[in-house]
């Protein structure tokens, strides 16, 4: 018979498991963005090679990413911070929001705020991010 903890132990890991996943994160985001010290302003690594739904999730993971960083109180954005940041017309990020919150890229919170969902940021950097056009 199986003990109920080696059943749990397959839930369990490593902590330097989950920090060399988190550098290589750091490492593809780098690719996309800075972030500004102190002000946690996302700075864009060719923004002109980025679609819509790249750049709203650029800025988000960046606000994320500010955020553990204590530089921002807060990782969430309006769509009207979100477009002044981006400098797009709300009408214009409306649908690719859309889509990412449908895709569950991106979650909408109280108060019509957006965040990255964080915890599917892998899956982001391979499915919106990925998918760059080469210059």
């Amino acid at each position: 018979m199986v003990e109920e903890s080696e059943v749990l132990n397959k839930l369990v890991v490593d902590e330097k498991d989950v920090t060399i996943e988190l550098e290589k994160l750091v490492d593809e985001a780098s690719k996309y963005f800075r972030i500004e010290k102190p002000t946690g302003r996302i700075i864009f690594q060719n923004f002109g090679s980025l679609n819509d739904q790249q750049r709203i999730c650029t800025l988000l993971v960046g606000k994320y990413f500010a955020n553990q960083l204590k530089m921002v109180d807060n990782p969430s954005l309006s769509i009207s911070e979100v477009s002044k940041q981006l400098g797009r017309p709300m009408t214009a990020l409306s649908g690719p929001m859309k889509e990412l919150i449908t895709k569950g890229f991106v979650e909408k919170l109280p108060g019509r705020k957006y965040r990255i969902a964080y915890h599917r940021m892998k899956e982001i950097f391979e499915n919106v991010l990925g998918s760059r056009p080469k210059k």
